[in-house]
């Protein structure tokens, strides 16, 4: 019996051993030699107008002399900004505030949120403010961002676009500190991106039960209820609720922003017309363009009272205030198929139809 149980011990330790081993060979072992850690920037699927603000893993610790390469992982615009205790500039800004011409617009994009700022050679030592400037899939903007710390710290960073819920950290250590190898980081990011879409059906369910039901005028005719986006922490929904309804003429549709909502969108009828482009650049000298809101986009228009086929109808930028709304009669058009988008978020999925029937 003694016999035996000294050779039960025996294999446990050695299981123990071997387990031990195994996790240890699955670490980061202390090298010089450089690694390059990879974090996606947002997660979306554009079919269903889901997007995720965060960056996958959003915590990374890397040796002194490592790179982070973040990447683009969404339609949604993005930056990845290492404020070093300053203050986060605005993301858009009065053309008066920075001194320039009001012309084209009033509004335009701050290049102090929106324009790169690296240091030289992309060495960063946690001082100083650095900004990978507006990450996205659009022209001129950016779909990687490289930094090769070469200090130890814990150095914070933050989204311009979605503000302080969309953040990160990378915690640099010394060389002889073990750490996660970058496949395990990159496994890390996989699950909290699979515990956030885990979340998202309660998120739906959510956002559909705020949906005012439409209400019937003495005149028989109806007014409907479209809610306008909708967030819960990191998930935001960039949908409209609901987004296909059957309407007549004499009909009345209100679109309102949710009480739950970190975007601004549009509501645009573009009734087969290009869509105008969100910016208008205006080459400056010795420095990059400066990036205007284009009106068009910016303010509402409509050639109508009522909706009809012919022309552009647009609310304009509706800012996340709860409550703003946009009020559409509609006109004595034909049965048919009637889309609208949100100017800002089509490609992240945010689209709507009209079914006009007799």
């Amino acid at each position: 019996m003694h016999i035996f149980r000294l050779l039960s011990l025996a294999l446990v330790m050695a299981l123990v051993l071997a387990f031990s081993l195994s996790l240890a060979a699955d670490a980061k072992a202390p090298t010089s030699s450089p690694q390059t850690y990879t974090v996606m920037v947002g997660w979306e699927n554009p079919h269903q107008g889901i997007g995720i603000m965060a960056y996958f893993p959003d915590t990374v610790t890397i040796h002194v002399g490592d790179t982070v390469h973040w990447m683009q992982n969404s339609n949604e615009i993005h930056s990845v900004t290492f404020l070093a205790g300053t203050e986060p500039p605005d993301l858009i800004v009065p053309a008066a505030l920075l001194g320039v011409p009001a012309t084209p617009s009033p509004l335009l994009f701050n290049p102090a949120a929106v324009d790169p700022a690296v240091p030289f050679g992309g060495l960063y030592d946690g001082t100083g403010f650095v900004n990978s400037g507006l990450m996205g899939r659009e022209t001129g903007q950016f779909q990687e961002f490289d930094l090769t710390f070469t200090a130890e710290g814990t150095y914070d960073y933050m989204c311009l676009v979605h503000g302080s819920m969309m953040s990160g950290q990378v915690i640099v250590v010394g060389q002889d500190v073990p750490i996660p190898s970058p496949n395990q980081a990159m496994a890390q990011g996989k699950q909290q991106m699979a515990k956030k879409l885990a979340q998202v059906p309660a998120v739906l369910r959510a956002a559909e039960m705020q949906v005012q039901p439409p209400v019937m005028n003495n005149d028989g005719t109806m007014i409907y209820h479209v809610m306008i986006g909708y967030n819960d922490g990191q998930i935001d929904l960039m949908q409209f609720f609901p987004d296909k309804l059957v309407v007549r003429p004499g009909d009345t549709v209100v679109w309102e922003m949710s009480q739950s909502n970190v975007a601004p969108h549009t509501v645009t009828f573009l009734n087969g017309e290009p869509a105008p482009s969100l910016v208008i650049p205006v080459p400056q000298q010795g420095g990059p363009p400066l990036l205007y809101i284009n009106p068009a986009v910016l303010f509402p228009y409509q050639p109508g009272t009522e909706l009809t086929r012919d022309g552009i109808y647009n609310s304009g930028i509706m800012f996340p205030i709860p409550g703003t709304t946009y009020t559409l009669a509609i006109g004595n058009m034909a049965s048919g198929l009637e889309p609208w988008v949100c100017q800002l978020h089509d490609g992240s999925g945010m689209k709507g139809t009209l079914m006009i029937v007799p």
